[in-house]
């Protein structure tokens, strides 16, 4: 019996259209399947999508794509209960094309990629929660939705984080996402006229801003970060939590977010804003969420359900790699229709597809930033230092000056932070990043 597609995509976000699109301008026989009401519906997130990942379907594609803004600077720093310490990078030259950063509202651009997939001959078929994969013994063979089966040779996996349809089966064999290797991310949109976010965040038309905060202002032990991005018309910001972090701590994630808020540094951004939107997502990346194999017979994995989320801190990438995996899925897939041959061994192209271009790269060089990034002295002592040592190097206090080594070995026994810990946290950050 002939199968009903050639290739069957679960999930219609960034990987999943992506590679819609290009299997499509192969010419091979598409479904795309997406449980939301319509693709983008339920993704809450946002960000900042950097890079041409999608040049190589849709030329010029930030044209008629409903970006936001094209951020123009970033800033970075640390945020302590007094305080603040920061750095930024302003760049106009981001702001002309060839564009490298936009800012995004995935619900808006996860619709548009949904309509170029079908406007390419994609099958996009939304409201439906594929219950499973058809496995044949080790093979996929398509998936079952309520009690019925569609067939295809490949199926790709692209449904997320949490992702449904591998989670406890032989992709990955735990039904749960490891605590560990999971963040919570909590995002609110407000609502600001135009012209008051060009003036409040000194941007041009069509310019944004966008900014990361470690966060030094939680309970004891609790750790994350903030962000804050500008859109058209909104602005964007929220928090990422280290869920491990929170285990028996009695704090809520709302009461952690409203902090962040209210911290000073933040809240007057908000003056006469309206919330319009709130939501959650899971944030799973880094080589130690990978699945036990990013292909097998009939089937490959791609963007956020294969863990390729990075994130070192200072900067949280996740779109790029999702739809540059989906177009490497994509490939593999078309390479697998001409061949006839479904199997392991011709899907092993895409490994050797992420291999090639540096994505498994990326993410096993850095395999040790988990350590690093979530070690509690960078939520905690290190913010409070910077702070300290800042402060009293530019405060005026009629007293006699010294010199600023001074300041700062004072700045440091006032931390308690031990030196031989301090140059070994050091040394390890360096190494890592």
């Amino acid at each position: 019996m002939a199968d009903d597609f050639d290739v069957i995509v679960v999930g219609a976000g960034m990987a999943g259209s992506a590679a819609a699109i290009r299997l499509a301008q192969g010419g091979a026989n598409v479904l795309l399947i997406e449980r939301g009401s319509e693709p983008g519906v339920k993704n809450l997130s946002g960000g900042i999508l950097w890079g041409h990942d999608l040049d190589a379907i849709l030329p010029n594609w930030w044209e008629s794509m409903p970006v936001e803004r094209h951020i123009v600077r970033k800033r970075f720093g640390f945020l302590t209960p007094d305080g603040a310490v920061s750095f930024s990078l302003s760049d106009h030259s981001w702001g002309k094309p060839p564009y490298v950063a936009h800012a995004v509202l995935r619900a808006r651009t996860d619709k548009w990629l949904a309509e170029r997939a079908e406007a390419a001959g994609v099958t996009v078929v939304p409201s439906v929660p594929v219950e499973r994969l058809n496995w044949e013994g080790t093979r996929v063979h398509g998936i079952v939705q309520a009690g019925e089966t569609m067939t295809a040779p490949v199926t790709i996996v692209a449904d997320g984080a949490n992702s449904r349809v591998s989670l406890g089966s032989p992709i990955r064999p735990n039904p749960r996402l490891s605590g560990e290797a999971t963040e919570l991310g909590i995002k609110e949109v407000y609502k600001l006229p135009k012209g008051v976010i060009e003036d409040r965040f000194n941007v041009r038309d069509g310019e944004g801003h966008a900014e990361e905060w470690v966060a030094g202002i939680f309970p004891p032990g609790v750790m994350g970060g903030g962000f804050f991005y500008t859109n058209r018309d909104t602005v964007s910001l929220g928090i990422i939590l280290n869920i491990a972090s929170m285990f028996g701590k009695n704090v809520q994630s709302h009461e952690l977010l409203e902090r962040f808020k209210l911290h000073p540094e933040i809240a007057g951004r908000l003056d006469g804003a309206e919330l319009v939107e709130y939501g959650a997502k899971l944030i799973s990346g880094g080589w130690a969420s990978r699945p036990a194999s990013f292909h097998g017979d009939g089937w490959m994995i791609a963007g956020d359900a294969a863990g390729f989320v990075y994130s070192n801190g200072l900067v949280i990438q996740g779109m790029n790699y999702a739809v540059r995996t989906g177009l490497l899925a994509a490939e593999t897939a078309l390479d697998a229709k001409k061949a006839n041959d479904p199997s392991a061994r011709t899907l092993a192209g895409y490994t050797r597809r992420l291999e090639a271009t540096g994505v498994l790269g990326d993410f096993r060089d850095f395999e040790g930033l988990d350590r690093v990034k979530w070690n509690p002295r960078f939520y905690r002592e290190y913010p409070d230092l910077a702070y300290r040592l800042l402060h009293d190097l530019m405060t005026e206090t009629g007293a006699p000056k010294e010199h600023a080594r001074r300041t700062a070995w004072k700045a440091l026994r006032r931390s308690k932070l031990p030196m031989v810990r301090a140059a070994r946290d050091l040394l390890e950050l360096t190494r890592e990043l």
